[in-house]
């Protein structure tokens, strides 16, 4: 195999498994840690009263820290409004992290339809990016530093070469009995993606999708309540190091340990989060109880963590109630504090300011 030259596409881009030791004790005593606080996280999951309140609170912070690597930025309180407002109505930056948090979940459907992580699936996930029909690449590419527009990387070329390695990938993913530990799996399938860039575009957000896509699929994460996307943006620069171990060098070492430390604090900040989303549905009740019957509707509490920007509409739809009970309610949880009702344009939103408070922590 040829020494690495970022001038020349990497046609010689190592199949799976790597060559090299990929568990030294230390990468698995890390990987132990790791595990530990990722099933803490999971396990926190069932402590909710519904888990549906977490559909668009922590994927959504994934969708929108995943684009934001890619300059594709919006903020905290338009994407929000977005879900629960017309699409038309949405800027075209909101609109594609909207997408990405839509990709996410058709993979989710997949997955628990039985399907592997495949090509197809690759496919799948970035039209879904991208709203249009993605295909794996039969043109070059080439991946610069954005700031100084220095050649850092060609990836592979050649669709026969592509679909090669991708289906080396495939198999390395979806093999279950080579003895791997899943997040050092992981950790080698997202370097190979990124290494392949099978796409002209998008190559980045469909990489991080299938990180929770494949710990769903081992069965370590429920739902898709992990958002690396956020550390990986507070240690870019170590990020893009390690892969560049990977590529000149083969040594696998330094990244493996960036990606576990990245799944252990990523999964104790999502059981933090989760833990305070508890308090704020408890603390709701105190303040309700008694005071009003709204929150001894089934599902209504619900949805105010599920829709932290609620309108009436989204109340009668959810709980099949008049508009006139819909209002009723919300108004009565504005007068308790638990809402602020906001005009924006024509419209009335009920926002859960404490909700969007710890969101944006």
């Amino acid at each position: 195999m040829r020494q690495f030259d970022p001038n020349i596409p990497w046609n010689d881009l190592p199949e799976l498994p790597p060559a090299a030791d990929i568990e030294s004790r230390d990468i698995l005593k890390a990987c132990i840690s790791a595990m530990t606080e990722l099933s803490t996280a999971n396990a926190l999951v069932k402590t909710l009263p519904n888990e549906a309140v977490l559909i668009n609170t922590l994927p959504l912070q994934e969708a929108r820290r995943s684009s934001e690597i890619e300059n594709i930025v919006t903020t905290n309180d338009d994407l929000y409004r977005a879900m629960a407002s017309d699409r038309n109505q949405v800027d075209s930056n909101t609109k594609e992290v909207l997408h990405y948090r839509e990709a996410l979940w058709e993979g989710m459907r997949s997955i628990r339809q039985g399907s592997t992580l495949n090509i197809q699936l690759f496919e799948q996930i970035c039209s879904r990016i991208f709203d249009e029909k993605m295909k794996v690449r039969s043109g070059p590419v080439v991946i610069e530093n954005r700031a100084t527009q220095e050649l850092i990387y060609r990836p592979p070329t050649g669709y026969g070469n592509l679909i090669r390695l991708l289906t080396n990938l495939e198999r390395f993913i979806n093999n279950k009995t080579d003895g791997f530990e899943p997040l050092v799996k992981m950790a080698v399938m997202h370097y190979q993606f990124e290494a392949i860039h099978p796409f002209m575009d998008g190559n980045g957000r469909t990489g991080r999708i299938l990180n929770i896509l494949y710990l769903v699929y081992q069965g370590l994460l429920d739902v898709p309540i992990l958002y690396l996307s956020r550390f990986l943006i507070q240690n870019r620069n170590e990020y893009y190091q390690s892969l560049r171990e990977v590529t000149e060098n083969g040594s696998w070492h330094q990244w493996i340990l960036y990606i576990l430390k990245a799944v252990e604090q990523t999964s104790r900040d999502t059981a933090d989060k989760i833990e305070a989303i508890n308090r704020l549905i408890g603390n709701v009740m105190i303040k309700a109880q008694g005071r009003t019957k709204a929150v001894e509707r089934e599902g209504f509490v619900d949805l105010l963590f599920k829709w932290p920007y609620c309108k009436i509409g989204i109340v009668e739809q959810e709980l099949v109630c008049s508009r006139i009970t819909a209002t009723r309610y919300l108004n009565q949880m504005v007068t308790l504090g638990v809402l602020e009702r906001v005009k924006i344009g024509r419209e009335y939103y009920y926002i859960n300011k404490d909700l969007m408070e710890l969101l944006s922590e």
